[in-house]
Order: structure tokens, then C-alpha cells, then sequence
């Protein structure tokens, strides 16, 4: 994405007007008024924001960016020269369409979290986005949820079921605790998932994998190993309050109510299906009956063409992959649901940057003798950020992130003066 340059003024609360190019030229009567803008930005730097479920980490930057262009324009903020385009419809929404267009106001993120994922997700807002490298390679704090029995090839509730092995072998949770702690802590080897953003040969893994419904060439994918370094692992039977009130996904209810929208979505696309073969025999009969009155009009090949095209195109949109749930439906453990037990366990991890706690848990599994998802995650820490600094989703104002900006900026120096 191209970025413009950013025009604001800097200092305290970043309220000092910017002054367009036509200020030297203006007569010495014209008032200030007329002659500065509102400053794009009202403060610069990083903030934490609390992810939904089932919201991408780019859906967040695009509403919070959205929001804060609102903002600007209302301020009576004037795009002009190589700031403009950017913050229009396609900022509106969380899933913008169309063409990309040039973005006056700069929102960026500091490291991804996967859509069945919530909790701390790091913004650079203005200047700010220049700090967000160091937190994509900074420590970071996630509690899982796990379970045992089973591998999906996301390696996650939301992927399709690829191996089960028995877990009855393993005796207890404490059990999993002795055996894995000390074989996962530390500098480790970890090949990612094949459902991530790491580019090989120039792409990225996930699209591999979407665009492969026979799974041939993502088997055929060789996915490096790559170094990580987990600073501290705990395995436990309780996730605590703060991290279920974040959202973390129920698995196994997870995948019923998938299954069960997947099942009546199958039948009407057959009902569709049927529909369509029957409209298109009762066309072709009606064709056959022009051609032998009038001669036929010679384009029936180009209609078969049409119909081809478009059949291509709704099997090649089979590929790319919808969650069947929004951050309302999305089946979450309760509050009152937070004790497990075998096959599921909880897991508490602090780790580097580059750390897919996905291949962890597969890797849990395979140590355990057996196989093992991650069902949930929440990402309680990021660089100095906690969970209890996020601002929640509720609270996305102007007035709420530029207050947050300011307020981490006191407290952890991430303010850009």
C-alpha cells in the first residue's frame, strides 16, 4: 500500500495547525482562519485495541482508520495534493471493495492475529507507524485453549479435519505439563502452518492452500523450519476470566454448528444446482425449436461460453473459504465454562516474535503421541501492552483512540512528540 506523507503538526497533543502552500501568496488581511487547517492527526503514536473474534487484524486497521478519517473531515481537515483519495467508502465498513485508493490517514498494525483469535492487537496511528516493526519482532503473551485427539490442516477450529489419533495414553494434564515444558522452553525449531502469511516463491502460504482444493500442491509446498524462542510455558486446566471475557472459541461446538451450516449450505447448492441444469435443458430446448423455425441466430456457442464462464467463476469463489460466523454467533467458552479437562487443556505462553502458537500445539500433540489443535487463542501481552489496556470494540471513537494514544504515551513513552 502506498503511503502519502504525513502534513500534521507535531507537539503536546499534536494540535498545531498545518499551513497550505497558498499561505505565502495570501493577502496580509486574509484572517489565520482562512489561511490553516486542522491538523489530520490530533495525537501520533501507538495504542492497543482489543480484536474481536472472527475480525482480521487488517478489518481492525480499516475501521479504526476509517473512524479517524471521519473525524479529520468533520475537524474541517482539507485533503489536497498528493493527500487525497484515501478515507472514502472504502474506509467505511470493515471489508472495504473496490479498487485500493491512496490513504491520507496512516493506521497500521503490529502484528497479526489470526480471525479465531482476540485480544491485544498494537496500532500505529500517524508516525506511530514507523515504531510497529520492533513489536512484529517484540514478546508477546497468548493463553490457548487445546485439545487432543485430532489435527485440522489450519491447525485450528476453523479447518477441515486432516488426522485423529487415540489420546487415552496420556494420564493427566499435570502429565502433559512435565513432559512438554521442558522440551518447548527456550530457543526451539518449529515449522509454521500452511495457513499463514509467510511468502514462498513469492507467495503467500494461505493463498496456496485456498487456491488448491485438492490439497496437491499445498502438499507439495516445502515450508522452512524456522528458529523461535519461547521464554516461558505453562500447561493448566482453567483459563482465567479476563482471557474467556476476551472471547475464545468453544471447539468442539465450534465445529458442530459449522458442520451443520456446511451440511444445509451443500444441500442448497445442489437444490441450486438442479435448478440450474433444468433452466438451461428448458433454454436449449426453446433455442432448438428458434433454430429449426428461423435458421438459429448463431450465438448458442457464445451463450454455452457465458454459462461456462460463470460456473467457473462460482466453483473458483468455492475455494476462497468464509468464516460461517460473525463476532455475535461465533460459539465462545462461557464464563462459567472455564474448567478443562482431557481431552482439553489450557495454555499459557511468552514468547518471541515470528512464535505460531498453532504449530506449538501441533507439536504438543506429536510429542504426547497423539495429535492436537489449537481451539482458541487470546494474545494477553504485546510489548508493554495488556489485555486490560485494549480498548474494546465498544469504546472505537476518535475521542477514545486519541485519549488511549496519549495515555499510552505517559505511561510506556509510545506517543510521538
Amino acid at each position: 500500500m502506498k503511503r502519502t506523507r504525513d502534513i500534521s503538526g507535531q507537539g503536546g497533543a499534536m494540535t498545531m495547525a498545518a499551513t497550505t502552500d497558498s499561505t505565502a501568496s495570501a493577502p496580509a488581511s486574509t484572517s489565520a482562519s482562512q489561511t490553516t487547517s486542522p491538523p489530520l492527526y490530533l495525537a501520533e503514536g501507538l495504542l492497543a485495541v482489543h480484536k474481536p473474534l472472527t475480525w482480521t487484524s487488517n478489518d481492525v486497521v480499516a475501521y479504526v482508520r476509517g473512524i479517524l478519517t471521519r473525524d479529520a473531515r468533520d475537524r474541517g481537515y482539507k485533503e489536497g495534493g498528493d493527500n487525497g483519495g484515501g478515507g472514502g467508502n472504502n474506509n467505511r465498513g470493515r471489508r472495504g471493495g473496490g479498487r485500493r485508493k491512496k490513504q491520507m490517514m496512516k493506521v497500521g498494525h503490529g502484528g497479526t492475529l489470526d480471525p479465531l483469535a482476540s485480544g491485544v492487537l498494537v496500532l500505529g496511528v500517524g508516525k506511530g507507524t514507523t515504531m510497529l516493526q520492533s513489536y512484529l519482532q517484540g514478546d508477546k503473551c497468548y493463553s490457548a485453549a487445546c485439545e487432543l485427539g485430532y489435527e485440522t490442516d489450519t491447525l485450528d477450529a476453523e479447518g477441515k479435519l486432516v488426522r485423529t489419533e487415540s489420546w487415552n495414553h496420556v494420564e493427566s494434564i499435570e502429565a502433559v505439563g512435565e513432559k512438554i515444558v521442558p522440551k518447548f522452553t527456550g530457543k526451539i525449531k518449529q515449522v509454521p502452518p500452511l495457513y499463514s502469511a509467510i511468502r514462498i516463491d513469492g507467495k503467500r502460504l494461505y493463498e496456496i492452500a485456498r487456491k488448491d482444493p485438492t490439497g496437491k500442491e499445498a502438499e507439495d509446498v516445502e515450508i522452512p523450519e524456522r528458529e523461535v524462542e519461547i521464554h516461558g510455558l505453562e500447561v493448566g486446566a482453567v483459563l482465567e476470566e479476563g482471557v474467556i471475557r476476551s472471547g475464545v472459541v468453544d471447539g468442539p461446538t465450534y465445529r458442530e454448528k459449522a458442520r451443520e451450516i456446511e451440511d444445509a449450505a451443500a444441500a442448497a447448492a445442489v437444490s441450486a444446482a438442479a435448478a440450474l441444469a433444468e433452466t438451461a435443458s428448458n433454454t436449449e430446448a426453446k433455442d432448438g425449436e428458434n433454430k429449426e423455425g428461423e435458421g438459429g441466430t448463431g450465438d448458442e456457442g457464445g451463450r454455452d461460453k457465458k454459462r461456462r464462464r460463470r460456473n467457473n467463476k462460482r466453483n473458483n469463489n468455492k475455494n476462497d473459504k468464509k468464516n460461517p460466523f460473525d463476532e455475535k454467533t461465533v460459539p465462545s467458552i462461557l464464563p462459567d465454562h472455564g474448567d478443562l479437562e482431557l481431552p482439553r487443556f489450557a495454555l499459557a505462553v511468552r514468547c518471541g516474535g515470528g512464535t505460531y502458537i498453532r504449530s506449538l500445539v501441533r507439536d504438543i500433540g506429536y510429542e504426547l503421541g497423539t495429535v492436537a489443535t489449537m481451539t482458541g487463542l487470546v494474545r494477553t501481552k504485546q510489548g508493554p501492552f495488556v489485555l486490560e489496556d485494549a480498548l474494546r470494540r465498544e469504546d472505537w471513537s476518535a475521542n477514545e483512540i486519541y485519549s488511549a494514544i496519549r495515555r499510552g504515551g505517559e505511561k510506556h513513552g509510545t506517543k510521538v512528540e
